[in-house]
């Protein structure tokens, strides 16, 4: 029986009341079907080292695997309302992750607010280092962090991947114009300021932190929403551990494509909306997302990954912003691939870079 942390999701959402005092911070950990990872996830935000009271709730977005089992062990374990720490439990039928996200946020009533993703892990001092960052300046609404990649079992082996990530961030204070070139926000790594979050939602006609129409790319939805109306901070030290797997959804090789997709739409569908206030019209826009695309398009092709070079070029295509660079991308990677294996086993031998 899980009557000890269990709610419905599935209800009108609205803000959470309470007898219990209200939590210093909340920590919303979505998931679906992936318990293999996620005892590790909860572990670590067990383990902050934070002055203050944290609530973690874990918002299951339909899974059909033993998560609700897993869930309870650790809701019956952390059930005391005047505790340091609170865990409850939502469960949901599946919609997707920007439903399950903002079911987080109108399940607690916290001023400040993290997002975890089911498969990584925080640091022991993520939480703490980022509520003396808000403390720091209270026009601040979203801080974020460097992050080091790790493998599937959580190892920090992965070579200069495994090194702190992005440590000069340029997302920091008024953060719109450097947020139109590329998302450089890692949502694991977010805490934002619950009553800025909220100001951001009201601003819209859906009213909500997420945009369910956004089935990918809600947090750089989000972000930018968030970056319109406050300053962004930024902790340069790695506290969070962003976990490579075969399963993780977005970037797995068969959605890059669809990924990539969301990620240009979302940033012109912000510009036709809000890119007056900031100088920036759709020509500009697209000119930016197609950039963007050339980039991941070259990138790919030096990784030899021809297949995802032409789909990126493709889809550059079909949102009319192709042009002659992406035909030069095009060419090479359509070429033999025993050509480039040759060029890169002979590049091996001379001791050449393959790579740019």
């Amino acid at each position: 029986m899980l009557a000890l942390c269990v709610s419905n999701g599935n209800q009108e959402m609205s803000q959470t009341t309470s007898l219990s005092p209200t939590p210093d911070v909340a920590v919303v950990v979505t998931t679906y079907n992936r318990s293999q990872f996620l005892s590790e996830t909860i572990e670590s935000v067990i383990n902050q080292k934070f002055d203050g009271r944290t609530e973690l709730v874990i918002v299951d977005d339909g899974s059909t695997d033993n998560t609700a089992d897993l869930a309870d062990l650790y809701c019956r374990r952390f059930s005391d309302p005047l505790g340091d720490l609170l865990i409850r439990y939502v469960f949901q039928d599946n919609q997707g992750l920007a439903v399950a996200r903002n079911t987080g946020v109108f399940k607690t009533n916290a001023p400040l607010i993290a997002f975890v993703d089911d498969d990584d892990l925080v640091e022991p001092t993520k939480t703490q280092a980022q509520v003396d960052a808000f403390h720091q300046d209270p026009q601040v609404g979203l801080v974020h962090t460097s992050f080091r990649y790790v493998d599937y079992q959580g190892r920090l082996n992965l070579g200069d991947r495994s090194q702190p990530q992005r440590v000069d961030n340029p997302c920091v204070g008024s953060c719109v114009n450097v947020l139109l070139n590329e998302l450089l926000v890692i949502s694991s790594t977010v805490m934002v300021r619950r009553q800025i979050l909220m100001q951001a939602a009201a601003l819209e006609p859906h009213g909500l932190p997420y945009d369910p129409k956004w089935v990918r790319s809600q947090d750089y939805d989000m972000a930018l929403r968030m970056a319109r109306i406050s300053k962004f901070a930024y902790v340069a030290t790695p506290q969070l551990r962003y976990r490579l797997h075969d399963s993780n959804i977005a970037m797995s090789k068969g959605n890059i494509k669809t990924a990539y997709e969301y990620h240009c739409r979302v940033q012109i569908d912000f510009v036709r909306r809000y890119g007056h206030e900031f100088g920036i019209d759709e020509n500009e826009v697209k000119q930016r997302a197609a950039t963007f695309l050339l980039q991941r398009a070259n990138s790919c092709f030096w990784r030899r990954r021809f297949t995802t070079a032409l789909e990126i070029c493709d889809l550059a295509d079909e949102m009319e912003i192709g042009h002659e660079a992406f035909q030069a991308v095009r060419a090479k990677a359509s070429r033999p691939v025993w050509i480039y294996k040759a060029k890169d086993y002979i590049d091996q031998i001379l001791g050449r870079d393959t790579y740019p």
